[in-house]
């Protein structure tokens, strides 16, 4: 089985948790025997040593990628969270005008340019399937659908009404309502999603499977045993409005009129930054809120090992990784209701990501309440470990099969 699976995100070089889900889904089913073709926007290897067609062994800053092509291509500045203005703002700061470094003159040529390299790229191949993540490589999935004859299968782990908060720009909804009505099969990350797929873009609810997100390993190469006097309620995420940081500021409101021995901790970038500083300081509350950027992998540990709440009050989030990763770490997790993961971690508590007193009151009860703070953790923790992503790519293959058998 051959698949061209087209991604704009992979590891180190990822700005959410899509690019988390592209490495693990191709590395879970090269590892189950499917020929896996990834194509990207950017040259991303240290180093690239190919042993011979049928074993292939790629080096990206220290991590292996076994049993998978990788081809690349001029590097983007474009990452599938970047909005049109956006774009246009990162190309006037960088001096780059249309033609120059190969780039687009706005996002939508930017997509456009990738799709002409893809459509090249593909020319006298013989692959049976593409596989294209989220709407930035769908004009590409499209181009080579069209050249091949192959089956598209549309992998959704956000919208533009998630990443908008239920406000779609309306020329990347329509792209994308159009590009998912040519694909044979959707995956949607949650049921979250899938509802949001048949509702605002009425999208047939029999061509749309669920496939949720799997576990990464947690490495034991760095255990963590940092002294902490007050208790921590940690944030992390994209400082965006479907992340939700300004509904987490309220609650931390909430919780520090009932306790002052709490400190609230925003890990994380994105255009609400200085929106979000501006506000701590407004409200007297820089001694308890705590904004720390962005932060790499050790010190998202770090961040980790401090927590004894972790909070995802996201307006619209088709899953949430972050809330995977502390309930692995036995961390108990508070959700909004707007989200898919609680789909898998049921052990956690839920409120609409309005409903600030409630969340508040989570928080409250957590740290009160030792039984509750340990039921969460041991069970939460327990109930993720299941989902592993080897799992959840057998249901990836089982739509393979069935396209191909059509």
């Amino acid at each position: 089985m051959k698949v061209l699976m087209l991604g704009w995100e992979f590891p180190p070089y990822h700005s959410g948790g899509l690019g988390v889900a592209s490495r693990n889904i191709a590395e879970a089913l090269a590892q189950q025997g499917v020929e896996i073709t990834l194509a990207l926007p950017f040259f991303i290897f240290d180093k690239v040593g190919t042993a011979n067609s049928s074993d292939r062994s790629f080096a990206l800053a220290g991590h292996e990628l076994r049993n998978i092509s990788v081809s690349t291509f001029p590097t983007s500045i474009v990452s599938p969270y970047t909005s049109a203005q956006e774009y246009l703002n990162i190309c006037t700061d960088a001096g780059i005008s249309s033609g120059f470094y190969l780039y687009g003159r706005t996002l939508f040529a930017e997509v456009e340019r990738y799709a002409l390299e893809m459509e090249h790229f593909v020319r006298g191949k013989d692959f049976e399937l593409i596989h294209a993540h989220d709407w930035i490589t769908f004009a590409a999935a499209l181009r080579v659908k069209e050249q091949l004859g192959i089956p598209f299968i549309a992998h959704v782990h956000a919208t533009e009404y998630d990443r908008t908060g239920g406000n779609p720009t309306p020329e990347i909804f329509a792209r994308e309502k159009m590009s998912l009505e040519a694909a044979e099969q959707l995956i949607a990350v949650s049921n979250y999603t899938k509802n949001i797929l048949v509702q605002k873009y009425s999208i047939n609810p029999e061509k749309i499977s669920v496939v949720h997100n799997g576990v990464e390993h947690i490495s034991e190469e760095i255990p963590l045993q940092l002294q902490n006097d007050e208790k921590t309620v940690l944030f992390l995420g994209r400082l965006t409005v479907q992340k939700g940081p300004d509904w987490f500021l309220k609650i931390a409101e909430r919780v520090l009129a009932y306790r002052q021995d709490v400190q609230f901790v925003i890990g994380g970038v994105g255009e609400m930054l200085p929106t979000l500083l501006q506000e701590i300081a407004r409200k007297n509350l820089s001694h308890r809120i705590f904004c720390l950027g962005f932060l790499n992998a050790l010190d998202r540990e770090k961040a980790f090992a401090l927590a004894d709440v972790y909070v995802m009050p996201s307006v619209s989030e088709p899953f949430g990784l972050s809330a995977v990763e502390a309930a692995q770490r036995g961390i108990p997790v508070i959700l909004s209701h707007q989200s898919g993961v609680k789909e898998v971690l049921s052990h956690s508590l839920t409120a609409d990501f309005w409903d600030t007193d409630k969340m508040a009151n989570h928080i409250l009860a957590i740290l009160e309440y030792s039984p509750l703070q340990k039921m969460l953790s041991e069970k939460g923790a327990a109930e993720i470990a299941e989902k592993t992503w080897r799992e959840q790519v057998k249901k990836i293959q089982e739509i393979y099969r069935s396209m191909l058998a059509t």
